[in-house]
């Protein structure tokens, strides 16, 4: 098996993971935004109060998410780095035996 095969199988293998992954780091909206400042998190969001807090707290929000962003990226690319290799590894282990 070439490696960019090896590398879709791995990106499909590991694609389940994206969603759950993302919930480690985002969490859900209100505790995004208590993490990024917008206190107090309203219950029922409406655009004119998200705006007004997004406006007053901006470098806040953006700090937040690109650093949740690359926490992310950094895992899932640590996962499927790992995956990756793992798969190499039994593919070169099977092929040396047959």
């Amino acid at each position: 098996m070439s490696h960019p095969y090896v590398l879709l199988t791995t990106l499909a293998l590991t694609a389940p993971l994206v969603a759950s992954l993302a919930r480690v780091f985002f969490g859900t909206w209100p505790h995004f935004a208590y993490d990024a400042g917008l206190r107090p998190v309203p219950e029922r969001l409406r655009w004119q109060e998200i705006k007004s807090q997004l406006s007053t707290h901006l470098s806040s929000v953006l700090s937040t998410l690109l650093f949740d962003l690359l926490g992310f990226f950094v895992a899932y690319a640590a996962i499927v780095g790992t995956a990756y290799h793992t798969i190499l590894w039994v593919l070169a282990f099977f092929a040396r035996d047959s």
